[in-house]
């Protein structure tokens, strides 16, 4: 499925990098970092489907009909209408070769995409699978599994209803599986981006309508708020909860920040006075137990308190025809409503002192630095972020950073292949380890968390336009924010299905 462009925030991929944005797209709608969901032990089978998958694609990843070009000819009928499949004067090479090369695994699913799209309607139905282990450090060694099947549909109005520019989103999550940062090694960002929540779940329905030629925006309805703000495309080729998605930092500091599969009630307007600058700014619903699994996101109650986010964009070289080197820029703050427990000012048998609301802003920039030559040309983006909340009373994870560098096209006849290297870092609140040593001191068994880092080395094989496999490590510095817990090396693959 497609990742949502709708906020402006741009896309310093470049060229291809839309093909493989909109390729791994099932990323975007598969974040690991939403807040408020138990991380439920939900039972899996053992991950088949995707080991099926690589075994059966591995071959196609020397096919030249993928790997050379971003706009093949498309003279025949997608695979899988009932009226396309191999013909007799067609080999089974050039068969395989069109299926590699196809958007979706399933075609047009038997001339219905062509009928639904006559109408503005555009479903799509996508799977990811995270399979990873710890063969070093953790509590324990273990291999886990987590998976997301997300089915969505998107519906122009204008063309079905005839209302002018209005769009229609709704969407549901399957997700299934047991979590190895939580069970077996006890760390603080995820290390799978396919994690938690399991359970069946209604997510986004929400309408969109543009004004004066989208100089205006707005969306109303359920939202995700980590869908509209501080993320960019270039997160979504990772792995890791640190930056899958969201910097992670925000999570540990306001429960109200809604990301997938939860939704909640919400608005966001959007406003671009020039090409290359947007201002947004939206609210939300922040009860964070709208993320419980037993709710299944149609619980659709505004108790909660108010979350309000707003952003600051720069879309530097991203115009039709813009010469240089693109990238993103942009400043945002938020503030999350409702109490907030400070660490320390309680006497012994009482009840923590309380704030109320907790806020914070947040830095996030990435600008290609190398672009290559020819029509699918290798490129270099660096980028980099900071999550600030800096009331240390009541905050979490005060200050987390993250920061790394993507290179598409790094093996010249895999010019759609992305690879990628990270590290993310959150330091705890000083008041929270203070309140951590009162507690040891007083005989209560505590842990005192000083911060966590994490190291991430990827790549992304696109097997198919609609398959993406990705070989992914991780090495964790201080788990949970203690060295309580060894180091942990992680190891696993990613596999990624539209279709």
């Amino acid at each position: 499925m497609a990742p949502r462009q709708g906020n402006g925030s741009g896309d310093s991929l470049d060229g291809g990098g839309a093909l493989i944005a909109a390729s791994l797209a099932s990323r975007h709608r598969a974040t690991s970092a939403f807040s408020g969901v138990p991380r439920a032990r939900t039972s899996a089978g053992p991950p088949a489907i995707a080991w099926a998958l690589v075994a059966l694609l591995l071959a196609a990843l020397g096919s030249p009909v993928f790997a050379q070009s971003d706009d093949p000819p498309h003279s025949q009928r997608e695979l899988f209408h009932l009226r396309d499949m191999v013909a007799p004067e067609e080999s089974l090479q050039s068969w395989v070769g069109r299926w590699v090369d196809q958007t979706n695994m399933l075609g047009d699913w038997a001339g219905l995409r062509p009928l639904l799209g006559r109408f503005g309607i555009a479903p799509t139905v996508a799977w990811v699978s995270d399979v990873q282990g710890n063969p070093i450090g953790g509590k324990q060694q273990a291999l886990r599994e987590f998976d997301n099947l997300s089915i969505e549909v998107d519906i122009d109005l204008e063309k079905l209803m005839r209302a002018p520019g209005t769009k229609f989103h709704a969407g549901l999550s399957l997700r299934s599986g047991t979590s190895l940062s939580e069970i077996d090694i006890g760390n603080t960002f995820n290390v799978a981006q396919v994690c938690c929540g399991a359970t069946y779940r209604l997510v986004d329905v929400y309408l969109e309508q543009p004004f004066l030629d989208d100089r205006l925006n707005a969306r109303l309805g359920r939202l995700s708020a980590g869908d509209e703000f501080m993320t960019s495309p270039l997160y979504w080729l990772f792995v890791s909860a640190g930056v899958n998605g969201n910097p992670a930092g925000i999570f540990q500091n306001a429960p109200g920040m809604s990301s997938y599969p939860v939704a909640t009630w919400g608005a966001r307007v959007r406003v671009r006075p020039t090409e290359s600058v947007y201002v947004m700014a939206g609210a939300f619903n922040g009860d964070p137990t709208l993320g419980d699994n037993g709710k299944h996101g149609v619980d659709w109650t505004m108790r909660g308190p108010v979350f309000a986010i707003a952003e600051v964009g720069y879309l530097l070289n991203q115009g039709t025809g813009a010469p240089g080197l693109p990238g993103n820029y942009k400043v945002g703050g938020y503030y999350n409503g409702g109490p907030f427990p400070r660490f320390l000012g309680g006497a012994a048998g009482e009840a923590a002192p309380v704030a109320q609301g907790n806020a914070g802003f947040y830095v996030l920039a990435d600008q290609m630095i190398y672009r290559g030559g020819g029509a699918n040309p290798p490129s270099l983006t660096p980028f980099a972020s900071l999550v600030v909340a800096p009331n240390a009373a009541i905050s979490t994870m005060p200050i987390f950073v993250n920061g790394g560098v993507v290179y598409r096209g790094l093996i010249p006849a895999r010019a759609n292949d992305v690879a990628g290297f990270a590290v993310s870092y959150g330091s705890f609140s000083s008041d929270l380890r203070e309140s951590q040593r009162l507690d040891r001191r007083a005989g209560v068994a505590a842990t005192i968390q000083d911060y966590e880092l994490v190291f991430e080395w990827s790549y992304s094989i696109q097997v198919a336009r609609w398959l993406a496999v990705q070989p992914d490590v991780q090495y964790i510095v201080k788990p949970g924010g203690s060295s309580a817990i060894p180091n942990a090396l992680v190891a696993g693959v990613q596999v990624s299905v539209n279709f």
